[in-house]
């Protein structure tokens, strides 16, 4: 009783004129997560615009903090489904788009593959030019490339994403499998021949199994997480570049991570001197 006491007077607090209360409240309840139920849901409906707001960011903070966890979750899966491994990527850079939206646009490009045969690079290659898919190279500066609603509908993304949307289409019996060979991604039939989605989907010999390096779901996945990462360090997104560190390594609070450098974990103020240095300098 004395808990849900203590709740109920920590979500007053929602509604304190006083920033700085509302945060620390805010804060607290974070950390109860758990123990919200429907709160949240009810206090949305409030006369009150102040609670109604501040109730509206705890539950996107909530929100936020749940993707995450799901994302390093499926990361560490036994088995991954791509697509939803995909739209949570996406979800951690275009955090306002909804993930019913992503399955609606993902199932009408399936829809869309489906009526086709897809079970040799031939027919992959045809489908994915007549669909007016352009590949482009890796890079840190185009976040849109690597998530899956702007690839779909702009029909242009990285090379990793593309090969990895051909593969998921691709009828069981291609026996295809995901391949980097010299530093291409494309996708592998086990004859010795490669599609490169990045030279127009073209269809080639592989230079030897030797130079194949066979990649999963799973490092898919990281990899497009990682770029993410890297595009959000070349923008100074500081926001992304904690709250996508966060998806990638599991964790489950919004401190600042100590094994990052300055200025995205802040120094010390007074660090302490090193051995054999002189103090006064």
């Amino acid at each position: 009783m004395a808990q849900r006491s203590d709740l109920a007077s920590l979500l007053s607090l929602l509604d304190d004129e006083d920033e700085t209360v509302a945060v620390n409240a805010m804060a607290e309840l974070l950390n109860r997560e758990a123990e919200l139920g429907d709160a949240l849901a009810v206090l949305q409906e409030s006369d009150h615009p102040l609670l109604r707001r501040r109730s509206h960011q705890l539950q996107a903070a909530i929100t936020l903090r749940r993707r995450r966890r799901e994302f390093a979750s499926r990361l560490n899966a036994p088995h991954i489904d791509l697509i939803d491994g995909l739209i949570d990527v996406h979800l951690q850079w275009y955090d306002n788009d909804s993930r019913p939206e992503l399955v609606r646009i993902w199932e009408k490009f399936r829809a869309e593959a489906n009526r086709c045969p897809l079970r040799t690079l031939e027919n992959i290659a045809y489908f994915m030019r007549k669909c007016g898919f352009t590949a482009r190279n890796e890079t840190t500066m185009r976040p849109e490339y690597y998530c899956i609603g702007p690839v779909l509908e702009n029909r242009c993304g990285a090379v990793a994403i593309l090969a990895g949307l051909a593969l998921e289409v691709a009828e069981p019996e291609a026996g295809l499998r995901l391949v980097r060979v010299l530093g291409d991604f494309a996708l592998y039939d086990g004859e010795g021949r490669l599609l490169v989605p990045e030279h127009d989907w073209q269809i080639c010999a592989a230079p030897g199994i030797s130079h194949c390096e066979f990649w999963d779901r799973r490092m898919l996945l990281r990899f497009a997480a990682l770029n993410l990462f890297s595009c959000a360090v070349n923008s100074d997104s500081f926001r992304y570049v904690l709250t996508i560190a966060q998806a990638l390594t599991g964790s489950d609070t919004d401190e600042p991570m100590d094994y990052f450098p300055y200025p995205y974990y802040p120094a010390d103020d007074d660090p302490e001197p090193e051995k054999n240095q002189d103090p006064s300098l």
